[in-house]
């Protein structure tokens, strides 16, 4: 039996905890609206004096994901910092004082989805068209009509021994309609899946909660984690050594059965913890006080 305590608002637990990690999509909007709900939990905690990081896997630097935030009517103001895997990855180009960053050169074939010149802004980056000019792949986001011409790009990759670079380990995310949508996380996993070398960032990875955190010397059990993927919040916040509150009607609500109330059922959770290995502290549908 999972040693998961369910809720019913987030009041049961607030005062256990002085620094909460919260992932934004699934938990605070679904992309394009707020969760009114989730985003009073905000400010009843900002009101108490407790500090509020975003934690997310975005490709999209942090400024980035502040200017989202406003425009889904989020106060950014409410939040003590926004990491993002994007930051992450633009910071690791910007200093290249890992080793790995050191050598990895500056022409990079890139997969994302729109434009994000931003990303590129202070960098030494020269994006190219051509696998074959490339000295690494650049992986800030995919398109879902373009997976087919990937497995070409990524099969040329491995031949040539190019690293990837991901900035985004999600493998799904779900529409507000209830979609799920394939994410960049699956081309890395498929990447190495061919024998390629991906260099991960963001949740699960320890980097992102160290990227969080900084040089703060917090108590490790009076952190929470929020967030509604069980391997990278929710198993990432448990290898950090943090407490973690899974949200259930995000990118697992397709896997889950639900009873009468609209609740998910106890043998549906066991058995979604079971396989992604992962068993949160706290469960709740939703991020409400």
């Amino acid at each position: 039996m999972s040693d998961t305590k369910a809720i019913a608002g987030f009041g049961e637990i607030a005062d256990a905890y002085d620094t909460y990690l919260v992932d934004q999509w699934g938990v605070l909007h679904d992309g394009h609206t707020a969760h009114a709900p989730a985003v009073d939990v905000m400010h009843r905690l900002k009101d108490a004096g407790k500090k509020l990081i975003i934690l997310s896997n975005s490709s999209r630097r942090a400024d980035t994901t502040r200017g989202n935030m406003t425009r889904m009517a989020i106060d950014p103001n409410l939040f003590d910092g926004f990491a993002t895997s994007g930051e992450e990855v633009w910071q690791a180009f910007l200093g290249r004082k890992d080793p790995f960053y050191t050598d990895l050169g500056t022409r990079c074939i890139v997969f994302q989805w729109g434009k994000d010149e931003h990303f590129f802004e202070g960098l030494d980056l020269e994006p190219v068209e051509s696998i074959e000019e490339a000295e690494f792949i650049l992986l800030n986001g995919t398109e879902r009509d373009r997976f087919p011409e990937y497995e070409a790009i990524l099969r040329r990759g491995v031949e040539r021994g190019l690293p990837m670079v991901c900035s985004n380990g999600d493998f799904v995310s779900i529409t507000p309609e209830g979609e799920l949508v394939q994410c960049p996380g699956v081309v890395a996993r498929r990447y190495e899946a061919l024998g390629g070398y991906v260099r991960w960032h963001g949740k699960p990875t320890l980097g992102a909660y160290q990227m969080a955190l900084g040089d703060e010397a917090a108590d490790p059990r009076r952190i929470l984690a929020i967030g509604d993927s069980l391997h990278h919040d929710i198993a990432g916040a448990s290898s950090a050594g943090f407490d973690s509150l899974f949200i259930t009607d995000g990118i697992h609500r397709p896997e889950l059965n639900l009873q009468a109330d609209g609740a998910h059922t106890p043998e549906s959770l066991a058995k979604l913890y079971e396989q992604y290995a992962a068993t949160p502290t706290y469960v709740a549908r939703y991020l409400v006080w």
